[in-house]
């Protein structure tokens, strides 16, 4: 009885680390709001997402994050919306591909079927090296209406690596921040390569991001405008 109730105890001790030692990157209180503002790369305002914390639920090895986003052409008319999950779990934070889908780019399809598979994209910890390389991943979506399919999209993200840490302002305040730079891929008609870099701060999620073309050259970007817990 001895030698198990210890192996129990040892075990509690190690679910609880795994969470503890699990830093998310989104907001942690239920009903937090956020805006992320899209920009052209000359920074002329294209567009912004609203997102909020719908709920967050806790087992003895998982947290699980379920987040609601809504995007808004420049205009501030509605063109999408969308409801996605993150994860703190095994001691690291994953959230769903389907936060890469541009809310834009399917407002010509809001009225029909909409078919994701997305894979979970970690996010590594702020304790991790400079230069970590971290895994890809990939957002298939078909679209369709009464059973005839009318489009399919798939972006990948390659090369995905720890570039730096650094502090950031934006609009909504200064933020300690991991750097994560990779390759994207969307192919839908044709296939369009770039690169980007994304700004993650802990307990709060993404603070900027960055488009470059092949040629390096900045095509557009995204910052984090409005936060309220």
């Amino acid at each position: 009885m001895k030698i198990f109730t210890t192996l129990f105890l040892s075990l509690l001790i190690q679910i609880g680390y795994s969470q503890s030692d699990c830093k998310p990157y989104v907001p942690v209180s239920k009903g937090a709001k956020w805006e992320i503002t899209n920009y052209s790369g000359k920074g002329k305002q294209s567009g912004k997402t609203a997102f909020e914390l719908l709920d967050k639920v806790e087992t003895d090895n998982q947290s699980t994050f379920t987040i609601k986003s809504v995007s808004y052409d420049k205009k501030g008319k509605e063109v999408f919306a969308n409801t996605y999950e993150a994860y703190c779990k095994n001691g690291k934070f994953e959230l769903s591909m389907a936060l890469k889908m541009d809310g834009a780019s399917m407002q010509a399809y809001k009225d029909m079927d909409v078919d994701m598979d997305a894979s979970e994209l970690e996010i590594p910890s702020m304790d991790d090296e400079v230069g970590t390389d971290l895994n890809d991943g990939l957002l298939s979506i078909a679209v369709g209406t009464g059973g005839t399919p009318i489009m399919t999209m798939k972006i990948a993200l390659t090369d995905r690596k720890i570039e730096a840490k650094e502090d950031l302002t934006t609009p909504a305040g200064t933020f300690k921040c991991l750097v994560v730079s990779q390759k994207m891929s969307t192919k839908m008609i044709m296939k369009i390569e770039n690169t980007s870099k994304e700004w993650y701060a802990e307990e709060i999620g993404m603070v900027r991001s960055e488009s470059y073309n092949k040629g390096g050259k900045l095509t557009g970007y995204s910052e984090l405008t409005k936060f309220e817990k």
